[in-house]
């Protein structure tokens, strides 16, 4: 497995030795708590998802706490490590991160059950991203990651899984492609329509609007166009 954490000290010379220290941190911690995970069913170690998220933040030219973020952004979600814990040991602002990259859930008081909800999930990363432009940037490096791995596959058999799994893409049509849109990351927005579209064979109306307001998405694209290291995502 690639060793991520070289390669995000190498491009990164500008950090402190505390800041560095804190990225190993959150690498070594991130690396134990996926320890026998294996990415979405094929064959390599799961880590290598949210190392490689890590380090393209780092070539974004993100700070040391996004960064750390990035390497642990499914701990809570994936590995059971509680917000607590990760606020504890990494600071607040590094758990606001990983929250707004974990899911919301609802319970389903018919089957007894915790379900993912997707309309909660989406107002809070425009609500958190409103307050810190960098989660949209968190959301594209965990995009990126998969791109070419968890939306690659082509459904030929009509079942349940491969509707369910339509669903979930088609409300990535509605929301995420718009959204980077709308940001000015047009190059990412299309590299996941396409990905997306691919699969689905169908297009999906925005609901953007009903999560955020035009006022905010400008204030989000102002903050992200200062930034020069995105220029693939644009």
């Amino acid at each position: 497995m690639k060793n991520y954490l070289k390669e995000i000290i190498k491009i990164r010379k500008d950090l402190t030795e505390k800041e560095r220290d804190l990225i190993t941190k959150a690498y070594l911690f991130a690396q134990k708590a996926h320890k026998g995970q294996k990415f979405d069913g094929q064959s390599y170690p799961y880590f290598i998802h949210p190392a490689y998220a890590g380090y393209l933040l780092a070539k974004w030219n993100q700070d040391y706490e996004v960064i750390c973020a990035g390497l642990l952004h499914d701990v809570v979600e994936d590995c059971k490590v509680s917000l607590v814990l990760i606020k504890k040991i990494f600071g607040q602002r590094i758990a606001f991160l990983v929250d707004g990259m974990s899911w919301e859930l609802k319970w389903d008081s018919k089957d007894k059950i915790y379900r993912k909800d997707w309309d909660g999930f989406f107002k809070k990363i425009c609500n958190y991203s409103i307050k810190e432009s960098s989660l949209i940037l968190l959301h594209c490096a965990d995009e990126r990651s998969k791109l070419e791995d968890i939306f690659r596959r082509k459904f030929e058999k009509k079942d349940e899984k491969i509707e369910k799994t339509k669903q979930r893409f088609m409300r990535y049509l509605a929301f995420y492609v718009p959204l980077y849109k709308e940001l000015g990351l047009v190059s990412h927005s299309e590299k996941l329509h396409d990905k997306l579209y691919s699969i689905t064979k169908e297009e999906a109306k925005s609901r953007l609007s009903e999560f955020i307001s035009k006022r905010d998405l400008k204030k989000i694209k102002l903050s992200l166009s200062k930034i020069k290291e995105i220029e693939e995502l644009r």
